[in-house]
């Protein structure tokens, strides 16, 4: 999401400088190594609390006392015009454990009196009396607050929020390299296209997702021989399976965020007549999106990844967890009924799923195209949604701005897809 947002800056074109307090800083400082006006500081929800809300309410003569990073950090958020969180699911009933850190992440900027914009997320349902009471608290004084689908703008606008509209997830204005190339010098992108040529398949992709099994788990229900049972039938239909971890790690026990530990087990579950190719590598959210752009059809349980297979035209076979997160995407591309609950996983339908989908493949692809210029377009209008919130904002508190490039401040809360980064 953070770079579809800068690419969406980089085509206006604004002059615009990023700074990230990331979930993830050690590895979103490699990502960003890469960018002229991305500067990456930790953002854990640790961070948060325990350096900058103190370095921020401290007086002013006890701050030359803190380490010289805490100050960079305060300094960089004074410097900043606007405040942009940039988050996954925000203030749902399901996740109610995210409710304080959903809290936490706008109270800097809050304090600053900066002017603070929700992008592109999932919000709701938010019936919970605590999720309600800090949604309506904290989305209120917000400048703006976009939801990522037409349920999530609802659940937005029905605790009050005048300011929420519906507005695209951000990765759709994400630069996508061309996929020959990248396969030239990337041996694992190199790797799948080999297999394809010596296999004579085209080829059906499969990215798991470490949250979909814990929640099937705890219903009873056996995820990975789930996935088993998709890859043989992906095999005997005819095409290559390749099983891709979305959300890499390499942690070989935890399963935190780690799409590469459950893609390792269901390796050895496959039966040995079965080949598949495994993409056992760390890609950037544009190498990744490139390469789902090369299947005939994505079997997705990772958000992103089901984002990135509509961005390429590519139909996403979805089974997934937060359903109205997935199916309000799917919807503003006529493809909601490729929706199936982690709760409804059955082996024995799967068969027939895939038969299906990979049968009306061209019409259903057709039909994603069809909406995707719209979808883009309105992404990519972002900036001047952006520009215009903080600039009124601002004038509502009668400070004028110096000619200098716009600033903006992320807050990046649990991401769902690593290797977006910034995903």
């Amino acid at each position: 999401m953070l770079l579809g947002l800068r690419d969406a800056f980089a085509s206006a074109p604004t002059d615009v400088q990023f700074e990230v307090f990331s979930y993830y800083p050690t590895r979103d400082k490699r990502v960003a190594k890469d960018y002229d006006n991305l500067a990456v500081h930790p953002g854990h929800p640790k961070d948060i609390f325990f350096k900058l809300m103190p370095a921020l309410l401290l007086p002013r003569f006890a701050r030359r006392f803190l380490p010289e990073g805490w100050q960079a950090a305060v300094d960089a958020l004074r410097q900043c015009d606007g405040v942009l969180l940039m988050g996954g699911t925000t203030f749902a009933d399901s996740m109610l454990y995210k409710v304080p850190w959903n809290v936490l992440a706008a109270l800097p900027g809050y304090w600053l009196r900066k002017p603070t914009v929700f992008l592109s997320q999932t919000l709701g349902p938010c019936r919970n009396w605590l999720n309600r009471v800090a949604a309506r608290w904290t989305l209120r004084r917000a400048a703006d607050v976009h939801g990522r689908g037409r349920r999530s703008a609802a659940c937005g606008r029905d605790l009050g929020v005048s300011r929420c509209s519906y507005q695209p997830d951000l990765s759709f204005s994400m630069k996508v390299p061309e996929f020959s190339p990248l396969a030239d010098r990337i041996e694992a992108l190199g790797g799948v296209r080999q297999a394809m040529r010596d296999s004579g398949r085209r080829a059906v992709g499969v990215t798991p997702n470490t949250i979909v099994y814990q929640k099937a788990q705890r219903l009873g229900r056996d995820y990975i021989q789930f996935l088993v049972t998709v890859v043989t039938a992906i095999h005997r239909l005819g095409y290559l399976p390749v099983i891709i971890p979305h959300s890499y790690g390499t942690e070989e026990k935890s399963l935190h965020n780690n799409d590469r530990a459950l893609c390792r087990r269901l390796l050895t579950c496959l039966p040995p007549d079965v080949p598949c190719h495994y993409v056992d590598s760390d890609l950037s959210a544009p190498q990744l999106r490139s390469l789902i752009g090369q299947l005939d059809l994505l079997v997705a349980s990772r958000f992103h990844s089901m984002v990135s297979a509509l961005a390429m035209g590519v139909p996403p076979l979805t089974f997934g967890w937060g359903h109205h997160k997935y199916r309000e995407v799917l919807a503003e591309f006529g493809a909601d009924e490729l929706y199936v609950a982690y709760d409804q996983l059955d082996e024995w339908a799967v068969r027939s799923q895939l038969q299906l989908t990979l049968d009306k493949r061209d019409e259903l692809s057709d039909r994603i195209r069809q909406h995707l210029a719209a979808v883009t377009g309105q992404s990519n209008a972002i900036v001047q949604r952006i520009t215009r919130a903080v600039e009124t904002a601002q004038s509502a508190r009668s400070r004028e701005l110096e000619p200098a490039p716009l600033r903006f401040r992320n807050i990046l809360p649990r991401r769902e897809t690593r290797g977006t980064q910034a995903t």
